[in-house]
């Protein structure tokens, strides 16, 4: 098995990018579907839309997406709120209109204010009860919309594939037992290689099988021609934003080249499965991605050169269920 059928890559297309200092934009639902066509053309596993740009709403936007492409999944923000069997119906429609290529990142239900106030209980006794109980009302919250899935809302792919963001055991093991795809924040290989341990301690307590759930690694990153002009780039945005660009993910500035050493390290030494890129600017990054990483991937007999699957679950190596499909996976 070649290691292009284990390697995955997706990039988040939020606002006009991940860095606070990014140039603010205009973006039309016109610009934002040239985005989606361009990762496309990189064959990229997948996009994630938060807010979209403007904060359009981010499956309306990904259905227009589905019209002008044919195979890269379109993952969009899915808060937990409201009824399950709503919500559920909002995202099999998304997958009818792209013939099987739609997936949903559940965000637990909390405002603004709330998550605020979260943040500043974050590792005290009350911040940990009230995460617990968000966290379980989430995974009641997804266990009926997999019920509407495979009952009255059914989708091409059976069910959605489910990319949940996660930082620690709590968010772990809601990922670990509904999530097909988990979104973590490693700051080196050796944090990566300790939270894949914990996922799949957690997967296999929940008494799902291995190779369920794809573990992808979050990356900011900010790219250019040589590492003095991506650092003269981030140093730029540093300063327009006044301070230094800190993030949940690790932060990466420099070459294509560069960017690959550390994704080809997380996979082969950190058991990552794939990556979900930020890009700091948009579309500035975005195309130096698909332009420049991708190739350097390819050449390294990393990345795939042409799509072998229509779904979303296919290019995942899922199948229609939820379960790891028989002819892909990692690599041995």
């Amino acid at each position: 098995m070649s290691a292009s059928q284990g390697f995955h890559l997706s990039v988040a297309l939020n606002g006009a990018g991940s860095h606070p200092a990014a140039p603010a934009r205009p973006f039309t639902p016109e610009e934002y579907t040239r985005l989606v066509r361009g990762a496309e053309t990189g064959l990229l596993d997948f996009i994630t839309v938060d807010d979209g740009p403007g904060r359009l709403d981010s499956a309306l936007l990904l259905a227009l997406a589905a019209r002008v492409t044919e195979r890269i999944g379109l993952v969009p923000l899915g808060p937990t709120t409201g009824e399950p069997a709503a919500w559920a119906t909002r995202i099999a429609t998304l997958d009818h209109l792209s013939a099987g290529r739609a997936g949903v990142r559940p965000r637990v239900a909390a405002g603004d204010s709330e998550r605020a106030r979260l943040a500043q209980l974050f590792g005290t006794p009350e911040g940990d009860r009230w995460t617990d109980r968000l966290f379980a009302q989430a995974g009641e919250f997804l266990t009926e919309a997999a019920e509407a899935w495979d009952a009255g809302a059914p989708s091409p792919q059976g069910r959605p594939p489910v990319a949940l963001l996660a930082h620690a055991t709590v968010p772990y093991r809601l990922a670990a037992e509904h999530g097909d795809v988990v979104f973590v924040t490693p700051s080196d290989t050796a944090a990566l290689v300790a939270v894949r341990a914990e996922v799949e301690a957690l997967r296999e307590e929940a008494g799902r099988p291995a190779g369920a759930l794809r573990v992808f690694a979050d990356v900011e990153v900010v790219l250019g021609g040589s590492q003095e002009a991506a650092d003269a780039r981030l140093a730029g945005l540093e300063e327009a934003a006044g301070a230094p660009f800190t993030s949940d993910a690790a932060v990466f500035s420099g070459t294509p080249d560069g960017l690959a050493d550390l994704l080809e390290e997380w996979f082969r030494e950190g058991g990552a499965d794939g990556f979900r890129l930020r890009p700091a600017v948009l579309p500035d990054d975005a195309d130096a991605i698909t332009a420049g990483l991708v190739p350097v991937l390819q050449r390294r007999g990393l990345f795939r050169t042409a799509y072998s699957a229509r779904t979303l679950r296919g290019h995942l190596g899922l199948d229609a269920v939820g379960t790891p499909a028989a002819t892909e996976g990692r690599p041995a």
